[in-house]
């Protein structure tokens, strides 16, 4: 009999516990479903967005390749005003920035390129885009803040682009009237691997031009 009665009282606990609690359990269990439901909708969302940027990169590329201005700089605005937190947007944004320079507007591809070197968030987009923006600045005859902009970089931070950054150092300086340095800065950036037809020239044009003793 007490065996019988400790298993009633059992039961009774279960009973009582799952008035109490029942209702949570299923709450527990509906909101676990959910976040499930939500996680895979989110991920679906997600896939399609990114395979919609591609989609209109591609574009842009073409339009680019094939001489299409109009359309290539809409594709580009479009990665950056539905994708601007994305690799697309940022890629949408450096070629706006190309188009704007083509298209002569200096100051937006400036503004385009100051913002890519604040926000970006990967370090290869943001020399890319300060290389870039040296020379829009160099059009802008901004060449001594383009300089001071360049020259404050750590020379470890450059990396890869350390040529890239000696060469606009002597295209700076030569639009400063600086030939002996601008002839020292295209040096330095053969002897870091850039090794293109144009710094040549460069270095044939600076070959008269007397060095300051």
């Amino acid at each position: 009999m007490d065996d019988y009665l400790t298993e009633e009282e059992r039961l009774d606990a279960v009973k009582r516990w799952w008035k109490e609690n029942g209702r949570s359990v299923f709450l527990g269990l509906g909101l676990g479903a959910a976040i499930v439901v939500g996680w895979n909708v989110w991920q679906t969302k997600q896939r399609q967005r990114s395979e919609q940027a591609s989609t209109a990169f591609q574009q842009l590329l073409k339009a680019d390749q094939t001489k299409q201005p109009d359309a290539a700089l809409k594709l580009s605005e479009r990665l950056m005003e539905q994708y601007g937190s994305t690799t697309y947007g940022l890629y949408g944004k450096l070629f706006a920035a190309k188009f704007k320079t083509e298209r002569g507007d200096l100051i937006g591809a400036k503004q385009l390129l100051q913002d890519v070197v604040t926000n970006a968030g990967d370090e290869n987009f943001r020399h890319l885009a300060r290389l870039r923006l040296g020379q829009v600045m160099l059009s802008l005859h901004e060449e001594e803040a383009a300089l001071k902009m360049i020259e404050s970089m750590d020379a470890k931070a450059a990396g890869q682009y350390q040529g890239l950054y000696a060469e606009l150092r002597g295209d700076l300086l030569v639009a400063l009237g600086r030939a002996d340095e601008a002839r020292t800065a295209y040096e330095q950036a053969q002897q870091l691997g850039e090794m293109s037809p144009l710094l040549e020239l460069k270095l044939e044009d600076l070959a008269s031009a007397p060095a300051k003793s």
